[in-house]
């Protein structure tokens, strides 16, 4: 996996959708990952909070429509694929 790719590509996503989410698996990195897509947000002047739902690392935006979502529609936004390294 490339970190730093992975990590543009879920800040991007969560810049124009308001969160974006993938499916860890055990050769992720979820650390780097974290940190890396922590400091492409600050670098972009996005605040995103990430966060892990079971095996899915997810990154929303801290002004997102979904905080104020109903809980159904926010784990069906914070779904992801079931094959781990894809960005949703």
């Amino acid at each position: 996996m490339d970190v730093a790719s992975v990590a543009r590509e879920m800040v991007d996503r969560a810049a124009a959708a308001g969160q974006s989410v993938i499916r860890a698996d055990a050769d992720t990195p979820i650390a780097e990952l974290r940190a890396a897509v922590r400091r492409v947000a600050r670098a972009e002047g996005i605040s995103v909070r990430t966060g892990m739902i079971d095996d899915v690392l997810a990154v929303v935006r801290t002004d997102a429509p979904l905080w104020e979502a109903p809980t159904s529609e926010m784990r069906r936004a914070l779904a992801a694929p079931d094959e781990p390294g894809i960005v949703a």
